[in-house]
């Protein structure tokens, strides 16, 4: 019985690994799309026109590495960054008023503290805990 679950957990972390992997190859490429696209965009004076747009396809390849990090470092401070980033993509695509425009940038501000005072704190003291930990060690 226990075999098979090791056996079973090993494959779902292969998965994962590929398919970060996958994203990451995925965004490599559309990135270098969006660079040409945004050359073109200057060459023929349209980035006013087409500037949200851009933003809006450059926090989704960001959103999409964060998650192939996150799949590939398990941290939780990589949750609140994706959550960020989304929040900032979702202001910019829709065409929202003021009011909401306003608890987005709270809501961002909340978790850039959460990030830096809060969970992300934690985790830094922890990882400096062990390192100091393991430099007495050796």
């Amino acid at each position: 019985m226990r075999l098979p679950s090791r056996i079973l957990i090993r494959a779902i972390h292969l998965f994962e690994w590929l398919l970060a992997v996958i994203i990451i190859f995925a965004v490599l490429g559309e990135g270098a799309m969006m660079v040409t696209a945004l050359a073109n965009y200057i060459l023929t004076w349209e980035l006013s026109e087409r500037f949200r747009s851009f933003l809006s396809d450059a926090l989704l390849y960001l959103i999409g590495l964060e998650i192939a990090l996150l799949l590939l470092k398990r941290d939780f401070v990589l949750i609140i960054d994706i959550m960020i980033f989304t929040i900032a993509r979702k202001v910019i695509i829709q065409d929202v008023g003021m009011s909401e425009t306003l608890i987005a940038v709270i809501a961002i501000m909340l978790l850039y503290g959460l990030k830096l005072y809060g969970a992300g704190q934690k985790i830094r003291w922890r990882k400096m805990q062990v390192e100091s930990d393991e430099a007495k060690n050796a």
